[in-house]
């Protein structure tokens, strides 16, 4: 099954390798820099998984996290930040995430968290 991953992150050169992986992986991965245009990009690509940093242009991350999981209650979100504090952990799952991976971060971690969203 080809997946659709959307992947949000504002730092161009890590999306670029981390939105290749995804594609080497086998899925189909729509990219989303800018906060503001998250809910309208995902309506138009009906992802079944969430990949969101936090710091974002515009609106955060914990602020997204929170209206998709309004808009989509049962997608997997994995929070994928530099905050890395346990208050900031404990924000993302209190903000609708079902995962957190803090940068930096390991590519593979990364594919196998998403595949392990995908087979529960």
């Amino acid at each position: 099954m080809n997946y659709h991953i959307f992947y949000v992150e504002d730092e161009e050169n890590l999306a670029t390798i981390v939105r290749e992986t995804m594609v080497l992986q086998g899925f189909t991965v729509e990219h989303e820099k800018d906060g503001q245009q998250v809910i309208k990009s995902m309506e138009d690509f009906s992802p079944d998984i969430c990949v969101l940093d936090v710091m974002l242009p515009n609106v955060d991350g914990f602020s997204l996290g929170k209206l998709i999981r309004k808009i989509y209650p049962q997608m997997p979100i994995i929070f994928l930040t530099a905050k890395s504090q346990t208050k900031d952990v404990l924000e993302g799952f209190a903000s609708g995430g079902t995962d957190y991976l803090k940068k930096p971060f390991s590519l593979e971690e990364l594919m196998a968290r998403i595949k392990a969203r995908y087979n529960s």
